[in-house]
């Protein structure tokens, strides 16, 4: 796991040193880069190292191919690398995963090795003799890979990195704001690839490779992964038994490491059945979880302290307080770049430091809800296709907008998506921070700032697959929303403390096989993660198999009415906020009104908020 940043060298300002220097948190075991002259261009490539496989000087990059026609600068893991190395003809300098990709590439091609990678990765490689740049990021977006394309420097300018803040050091760009993005950021409460907030700047998509033709400066971009089309036609017995083998196989994969392992354990089945699973190939994993102490029903501690003692595996426990994650939120905003507005980034921010202080890896749970169908959202659907009349449905949200505030927002959103007849836009809905109305309200506009396009661009590359609406929206989450929000903040704050974090459940076989399962093996009306959890129960007790989902939650709404108060108000509507010559104030002292009077819960919307204008101040035109 590392940073990588670099692009053309077309101006003074681009200050690849300074680039490489402020990556250092992603890899504080070694720095380096290269400059190449090629097509009448000198191409900078960078790279911050945190050593994970063969520590030795053999692994450092940029790295160059033994035919000296590529350079590669790679962040990531590659879990199948020493199966793939086979195939290949030696001899090699370490046993580095890096070194078997760049001579993958040199020997078979990049279209050829690209499909056979399971892993995360986000990597440039550099071909010297068609002078041809490539980005590719991996199929479920675990590592993110910003780029940038013209703007400041001109058309010929181009430029990559792990995090923002790099190309703000290479003096690419400037703080303008992409103000359809922001409408996008208010109907999703994130923004999938490739949009950011910083005009210019963009974000690529999940299994996608892009290639600069460095002589005529022409992009291109294209998936390198297909949707799996194969259906699994055993019995759900099978099904479970054929799971528990691939499972218990990526798991193995991904113990691969030359440093010590754990696991970020939370109170429910996921991460469970990890430690499990690792526990059963013969490595028990040393443990970390937090929590808000007793009191809050929000707190996981107590039940992954059981979990723990029921595997027989040791457990660290780091307790944070209202006062302690306010005064980190600055220090959690700077590090993630992007306003999320997802709460459990402030938990993660402290279980990531205290497990940094064991390990130099950890396995998480992240990343199973959307394949295997763990969200309500898909349980509506299947209920809108057991009663599909539209007509029916208008009615229900015609109700639904006289019901007005007395609804929980997750059934306003419900009812608001069942009547849109095109899955995308019922999808969208069904996801939304503020709906179109809402969003005049704030900016006077109700445009989705290209989300539902993203969106329906996702469901497009499903369409040979020929999934069931529930199944499509799966895979699309999957996709989309875990990657560029979930997987996005996972990475942005292990990272910042120099730790790896691995997802087992998005190994590549893995998916492949869940997503080839029939959809009543994963998602039925009141039931979900079906086969999972038939699974799980032959490692762990009914108890732990059956818990509630706590869903990783803080407990905000309580704080921003108690201890947040005060800081909340002053963000959100103090007279200098930059954001309010964006947004409207009254919208937004109307929304903090009816959220502080209890009449509607609206934590989603305000944490959000708060996510936005803390990083208007302290990233976008503060110091990255």
């Amino acid at each position: 796991m590392c940073g990588i940043v670099g692009g053309i060298k077309n101006r003074p300002e681009f200050n690849l040193s300074a680039a490489v220097a402020s990556l250092g948190h992603r890899g504080p075991d070694g720095r380096d880069q290269q400059i190449i002259s090629i097509a009448d261009k000198q191409i900078g490539l960078g790279h911050t190292r945190l050593a994970i496989q063969d520590l030795s000087p053999a692994g450092q990059q940029p790295m160059q191919s033994r035919d000296k026609r590529w350079w590669i600068t790679f962040n990531g893991e590659i879990y199948n690398h020493l199966t793939l190395r086979k195939a290949i003809s030696g001899p090699f300098r370490g046993h580095s995963d890096t070194e078997t990709l760049v001579e993958l590439i040199a020997q078979q091609g990049m279209d050829n090795i690209l499909p056979k990678l399971n892993g995360m990765f986000a990597f440039a490689a550099l071909d010297c003799n068609t002078g041809k740049l490539y980005l590719v990021r991996d199929p479920f977006g675990i590592k993110p890979l910003y780029y940038l394309h013209g703007s400041l420097g001109g058309d010929d300018t181009f430029a990559f990195a792990s995090e923002v803040r790099a190309l703000r050091e290479l003096g690419v760009i400037d703080a303008a704001l992409d103000e359809e993005a922001l409408q996008g950021f208010l109907s999703l409460r994130y923004l999938p690839s490739p949009m950011t907030l910083w005009k210019g700047v963009q974000r690529l998509k999940p299994g996608h490779v892009l290639c600069l033709d460095l002589g005529s400066m022409k992009l291109s971009q294209s998936p390198f992964v297909e949707p799996t089309s194969a259906q699994f036609s055993g019995s759900i017995d099978d099904a479970a038994k054929a799971y528990q083998s691939h499972l218990k196989a990526a798991v193995e994969r991904q113990l691969l490491s030359d440093v010590p392992v754990g696991v970020l354990l939370s109170g429910g089945i996921d991460s469970a059945l990890i430690a499990a699973m690792a526990k059963d190939v013969g490595r028990a994993l040393p443990c970390f979880t937090v929590g808000f102490g007793d009191g809050h029903p929000e707190c996981e501690i107590a039940d992954a302290e059981e979990t723990a003692r029921v595997l027989g595996l040791p457990i660290a426990s780091v307790k944070v307080t209202p006062q302690g994650l306010l005064d980190a939120l600055p220090d959690i905003v700077r590090s993630i770049e992007e306003p999320l507005g997802t709460t459990s980034i402030m938990p993660m921010w402290f279980l990531v430091q205290r497990a940094r202080q064991d390990t130099t890896v950890v396995l998480t749970g992240q990343g199973t809800d959307e394949p295997w169908g763990g969200y309500r959202r898909y349980q509506m659907e299947m209920v809108r296709r057991l009663m599909p009349y539209s007509g029916f449905w208008g009615a229900m949200r015609a109700l639904g907008q006289i019901a007005g505030d007395r609804l929980p927002d997750e059934l306003e959103r419900g009812l608001r998506a069942l009547p849109e007849t095109d899955l995308a836009s019922r999808a969208h809905e069904a996801c939304a921070l503020f709906s179109a109305q809402e969003r005049q309200q704030l900016t006077g506009s109700t445009g989705n700032g290209g989300t539902l396009a993203a969106m329906g661009d996702w469901m497009s590359w499903l369409e040979p697959a020929e999934c069931a609406p529930a199944e499509s929206m799966m895979r699309v989450d999957t996709r989309m929303n875990l990657a560029d929000d979930l997987l996005l903040y996972g990475d942005k704050t292990s990272m910042a403390r120099s730790l790896e974090a691995r997802v087992p459940m998005l190994d590549i076989e893995l998916v492949n096989f869940v997503e080839s399962l029939p959809l009543k093996y994963r998602l039925a009306l009141q039931q979900s993660k079906i086969v999972h959890k038939k699974m799980a129960a032959h490692y762990l007790p009914p108890a732990i198999v059956q818990r509630p989902k706590r869903g990783f939650q803080v407990p905000f709404g309580e704080w921003s009415r108690g201890p947040w108060r005060d800081y909340i108000e002053d963000a959100l509507l103090a007279a200098d906020a930059p954001h309010l010559d964006y947004l409207d104030r009254g919208a937004l002292s109307k929304l903090w009104q009816d959220h502080l009077s209890n009449r509607r819960d609206r934590s989603r919307q305000i944490f959000a908020l708060l996510m936005l204008a803390l990083w208007w101040r302290y990233s976008f035109q503060g110091t990255a």
